[in-house]
């Protein structure tokens, strides 16, 4: 489980989304540029479960409060994605100036 206390979902989703690949046939979707805060507030009004998005491969549920699953989105973007994604996110977020 990935914990992401101290983040909002909508951070979260940023975070995966911004780091995830496009696959198969993900690319009629795909979307070359990053996901904003407020794109990210608009669709989790819709849905916290996410299969693709914008033709990236997501493969998490962000509905709980604190953590989430990672074993898809890590199978499919790398082992260790999914924290790292939200790790740098967190990093970044403090730090915001990059060296």
């Amino acid at each position: 489980m990935v914990r992401y206390d101290g983040l909002s979902k909508a951070e979260v989703l940023c975070a995966l989304y911004n780091r995830a690949k496009c696959l198969g046939l993900g690319v009629l979707h795909y979307e070359n540029r990053e996901m904003t805060i407020e794109e990210a507030e608009k669709i989790l009004k819709v849905t916290t479960s996410f299969d693709y998005l914008k033709g990236r491969v997501m493969k998490v549920d962000l509905s709980g409060d604190e953590s989430f699953e990672e074993r898809f989105y890590d199978r499919d973007n790398g082992e260790g994605s999914a924290q790292s994604a939200v790790d740098d996110y967190k990093i970044e977020k403090i730090s915001p100036y990059k060296l």
